[in-house]
């Protein structure tokens, strides 16, 4: 954010940052961090970062990539708090293949898969009480 700086008594207007030559060479930069709003928690583990207060080092766990399979109806897949590279959650393939339409009640979609089977009717004649499946 742009700030109004005063060196050797002259003010400079709207300055976004102070840039001063070092001894060695090269030159300090310096910002201000008045409005920052950085925590820990929103840095990966070893790095750093300037707010308000001053430095601020990272507590957020780097987990690389993440994934899993589901294999149980109830299955869950757990992903942990902090940073992720992204990763993939699906049904196990043991699972998947038991999802086709010929396993499926006709008239129900499951997980996208439209079902084909057909139950067979019952039905019972009122005369004689005799059952028959068809």
């Amino acid at each position: 954010m742009a700030q109004n700086v005063i060196i050797n008594g002259v003010t400079y207007q709207s300055v976004p940052e102070v840039d001063i030559p070092k001894s060695g060479g090269g030159t300090a930069k310096f910002y201000d961090t008045a409005s920052a709003d950085v925590s820990g928690a929103d840095l990966l583990t070893g790095k750093t970062a300037f707010g308000a207060s001053g430095a601020v080092s990272g507590s957020m766990a780097n987990n690389g990539g993440t994934g899993g399979t589901i294999s149980t109806k109830a299955g869950t897949v757990t992903i942990p708090a902090g940073y992720t590279t992204g990763g993939t959650v699906a049904i196990s393939s043991t699972e998947q293949a038991k999802i086709v339409a010929s396993n499926i009640k006709s008239g129900v979609t499951l997980l996208g898969v439209a079902g084909s089977l057909a139950l067979p009717s019952i039905s019972q004649d009122s005369t004689t009480k005799i059952l028959s499946i068809s």
